[in-house]
């Protein structure tokens, strides 16, 4: 998660993620984003074979930004390893690994905790 840095929702935590650039793919767009917010250093190929779920939440009141849609990825990395690094940056205060059970829907952004339980099935 990341603590946001500017408005809206200044100082609640988020799941990283950011706009498509108009030169960009999903998934590119996906990778800067969580590498720009958490400074996360695991290589591309392994990201992308760790992702165990996607959605896309498209309800037209879903922020108060206007009409956003999100694709979001679930990645799930080896449990057996210990979790990087991660360190706030660009449009995140901070980051930090949230284990699910400690997550509080009131100091998350938006539909966020909702979009972590569709994903994890939480």
């Amino acid at each position: 998660m990341v603590e946001r840095k500017a408005r809206p929702g200044k100082g609640l935590l988020a799941l990283p993620g950011g706009f498509v650039d108009g030169s960009e793919k999903l998934m590119d767009a996906c990778l800067r984003e969580l590498r720009e917010e958490t400074r996360l250093k695991i290589p591309a190929a392994v990201l992308k074979g760790s992702i165990k779920n996607d959605q896309v939440f498209d309800d037209p009141h879903r922020s108060a930004r206007g009409r956003t849609i999100t694709h979001a990825f679930y990645i799930e990395l080896a449990p057996n390893k210990q979790l990087p690094k991660v360190k706030g940056g660009d449009d995140a205060k901070h980051a930090m690994w949230v284990p699910l059970a400690d997550l509080d829907p009131t100091t998350i952004f938006e539909d966020h905790y909702f979009i972590i339980k569709e994903l994890t099935g939480l």
